[in-house]
């Protein structure tokens, strides 16, 4: 892996990235209209249920020859398909840039983690639900990379899983015991399990702040949108927790040692 060229990795790890957002789009479609994930093996339109070819469910390329409707019976595709796989892209793209090709174990099992992230962020959105298949299971697929990984290493990744998923679970029942309603869902808690077990202990605190600060943003932002109900509005907190895991991953060792060193 090291004689690969920077723009060759790159690529792959672009192509790489695509591939595991189709995927993804099939998992999220899938999951949301409770039907098996692994059945029919094929890819078929959702509405007429006519299978794709190949070259309609190749990511990006297919959405965008189709002009975002079905071939067979023109039903408009959701833009979602796009949004997930340009997510998986941007994702697989930035965490080559990060992890070079001598650091590709590493790449490889955030690449799949981060994926899977993305993939619950778009559930999240739409069902204010966490699949147990993604926090979980990401859960677990973190802690056993982290046996093989120099970083966070197999301690600190179990001490971030334990503590991360204590620390919502502490404040889902602070919230429910305060307020009589749910706050956080258990979804969430089991999702910081999984994000405790990608950053380490030490990446928690870094991790659930910026998660918070890109939350309260997004809460801002709804407050001015038409038919919103202000702070009452349900926005699911998974993404934003989501995405403070990922930028942690991308840029929070470098920040830290920045920070340190001033």
């Amino acid at each position: 892996m090291d004689a690969i060229p920077r723009w060759l990795y790159l690529l792959i790890a672009g192509a790489a990235g695509l591939e595991l957002g189709g995927l993804a789009t099939v998992f999220i479609r899938r999951w949301i209209e409770e039907r098996p994930i692994l059945r029919p093996f094929g890819s078929v339109c959702p509405t007429c249920g006519h299978p794709l070819s190949w070259l309609d469910t190749v990511p990006v390329l297919g959405y965008l020859l189709l002009r975002g409707r079905c071939r067979h019976c023109g039903t408009r595709i959701g833009g979602q398909y796009l949004l997930v796989e340009l997510s998986c892209l941007a994702w697989a793209v930035a965490l080559a840039h990060r992890f070079g090709p001598e650091q590709w174990p590493a790449f490889a099992a955030l690449l799949v983690l981060g994926c899977m992230l993305v993939a619950g962020s778009f559930i999240d959105i739409e069902t204010m639900l966490l699949p147990n298949r993604i926090t979980l299971g990401g859960a677990a697929l973190a802690l056993a990379a982290s046996f093989l990984l120099d970083e966070p290493g197999w301690r600190d990744a179990v001490a971030g899983a334990a503590v991360g998923a204590a620390i919502l679970w502490v404040l889902q029942q602070a919230y429910r015991l305060w307020r009589g309603e749910e706050g956080l869902g258990t979804g969430d808690v089991k999702l910081m399990g999984m994000v405790g077990a990608m950053t380490g202990l030490s990446g928690l605190m870094p991790t659930l702040l910026t998660a918070s600060a890109i939350f309260w943003l997004g809460t801002i932002v709804c407050m001015f949108r038409p038919g919103c109900k202000g702070l009452k509005t349900l926005i699911p907190f998974g993404p934003s927790l989501a995405l403070g895991c990922m930028l942690y991953v991308l840029y929070g060792e470098p920040v830290l040692r920045w920070w340190t060193g001033l």
